[in-house]
């Protein structure tokens, strides 16, 4: 009776060894990834409405009628800061046409897992790069040249459209930032949980953001071309500070 009870005894431990192991195992097969990617997806909204090109139906701060028809600008020095101080910088340039799927993402391999609090990124290119064929000599980069004789470089965005004057007609307009003082810094404030392999964001630009806040961009009265003029140039820079957003898709 004894020996049964041992053996009773034994079997039971041998079970519950082999079931331990077996749940050990299949925790092992998926181990939380050390490193991570993060992919943000560019878009250009109009009062929080995705653009539709070439259409006159958006209004800004200043009640002006605009469409858009082309967006183009540099994305670089991206860093991401996690809670517990680690920054992840991300030494690359970015051209964003967001009209274009190829030219609308931006992909940060090599994250380490964790949760971060903030985001950060010039918009436009440092002054070490913003120099003459600073870039690569792609057809983008060419197209965003600044003028040497107006102090060379890049371009740092372009928003190109047409909007309706007081009297009612289509006048085109070219918002153009160039020239290092208008880089333009962009700090985001938001909870990015990097705990999968892949992890999807939605970028999201507020284009009436450039025409409002803390100047009122009327382009009745204002420069509609801005390439040459130092003061309009900031203006919009400063009103860029707060025009992205961030968030986690999934």
């Amino acid at each position: 009776m004894k020996n049964k009870f041992i053996k009773s005894l034994v079997l039971v431990s041998s079970i519950i060894f082999t079931l331990s192991s077996c749940k050990k195992d299949a925790i092992d097969d998926n181990p939380a990834p050390l490193f991570t990617k993060a992919t943000l997806n560019i878009n250009v909204l109009a009062n929080n409405n995705k653009v539709i090109w070439d259409s006159i139906n958006y209004i800004n701060a200043s009640g002006n009628k605009y469409s858009l028809r082309t967006i183009n600008f540099y994305i670089s020095d991206i860093a991401m800061k996690r809670k517990d101080g680690f920054i992840h910088k991300l030494n690359k340039v970015f051209y964003i046409d967001p009209a274009k799927s190829e030219s609308s993402q931006i992909t940060i391999d090599s994250l380490l897992r964790g949760d971060y609090e903030q985001i950060s990124f010039l918009v436009g290119l440092n002054p070490q790069i913003n120099i003459d064929y600073g870039l690569e000599s792609t057809v983008d980069n060419l197209n965003m040249a600044w003028p040497t004789m107006m102090g060379g470089g890049y371009h740092f965005i372009k928003v190109e459209g047409h909007y309706l004057d007081s009297a009612g007609l289509r006048k085109g307009f070219a918002i153009h930032l160039g020239k290092n003082e208008n880089l333009v810094n962009i700090e985001i404030n938001k909870l990015m949980l990097q705990q999968k392999s892949e992890n999807n964001y939605s970028l999201d630009f507020e284009i009436n953001e450039i025409f409002a806040n803390p100047y009122l961009y009327d382009l009745n009265i204002e420069k509609t071309y801005t390439m040459s003029d130092s003061l309009s140039m900031s203006k919009i820079k400063t009103n860029m500070q707060d025009a992205f957003t961030i968030n986690q898709t999934n």
